[in-house]
């Protein structure tokens, strides 16, 4: 189940982040697949970071294919197969029945055929997840890429040695998202901002946590209110994490 996920123009303190990890899609090796691993603890955003990076316009000028697959713990590698092999073949029925080996091959023929191809997987569990989908890369020495997002460091770090960890975010960041969450292009009120700033002080820097709160918050701009969010931040991120 994915939980819940900022949009991009929601995102805050996401753009020297994302910055990073686009130059090294763009500037790594270029004769090799590399693949560059977005670690971090839930509720820092990863896929929120992943989704900004997927949807910049620098990597649809570098790459001639751009696959975006959510993985889970619930997936099976035929299906994420299927999955890549529909950006390429609008119509998959012919290959419904074929083995993991012969689908790898058909999409690397694809690929082949191409510019360098960058393939993101967003939440991923287990190796076995990147050791196969390794396998539909033709030896074409394009340079293509793999973007990953996990909350396990043992994971990344059999990925690739050096993973991009996201930070938290400071302070002023959390309540500037906060802010953002809760009034949209308002400001907050002269008499909230004490209050806020310690609310988003609470939720120690994962966006995450400052979405659940701002949900609490919506709509509501009485003193009292948010003295009672104050008191209850971690009540409402533990009733949302049982909720989810």
């Amino acid at each position: 189940m994915q939980g819940p996920s900022l949009d991009d123009d929601e995102v805050v303190g996401f753009d020297g982040e994302a910055k990073k990890v686009i130059k090294r899609l763009v500037e790594g090796p270029a004769e090799s697949l590399a693949i560059i691993p977005v670690v971090g603890m839930p509720g820092l955003g990863k896929t929120t970071l992943a989704r900004k990076i997927y949807n910049d316009n620098t990597l649809s000028f570098e790459f001639f294919s751009t696959i975006w697959i959510y993985v889970g713990q619930e997936y099976k590698i035929k299906d994420i197969y299927h999955r890549i092999l529909k950006y390429f073949k609008k119509n998959i029925d012919e290959h419904l029945n074929e083995d993991e080996d012969t689908l790898a091959k058909v999409i690397s023929g694809f690929m082949s055929k191409g510019g360098r191809c960058l393939i993101v997987l967003d939440d991923v569990w287990e190796p076995n997840v990147i050791d196969h989908v390794k396998k539909v890369f033709p030896e074409n020495k394009k340079g293509h890429r793999i973007m990953m997002t996990t909350r396990d460091g043992y994971l990344a770090a059999y990925a690739n040695p050096e993973p991009h960890i996201l930070k938290f975010l400071t302070s002023e960041e959390s309540f500037e998202l906060l802010v953002k969450m809760v009034f949209g292009m308002g400001s907050c009120p002269d008499e909230l901002v004490e209050l806020g700033k310690n609310i988003a002080q609470s939720c120690g820097g994962a966006p995450g946590a400052v979405l659940v709160i701002a949900g609490a918050l919506r709509g509501r701009s009485n003193i009292t209110d948010w003295q009672v969010v104050e008191r209850n931040v971690a009540q409402h991120l533990y009733n949302n994490n049982q909720e989810s």
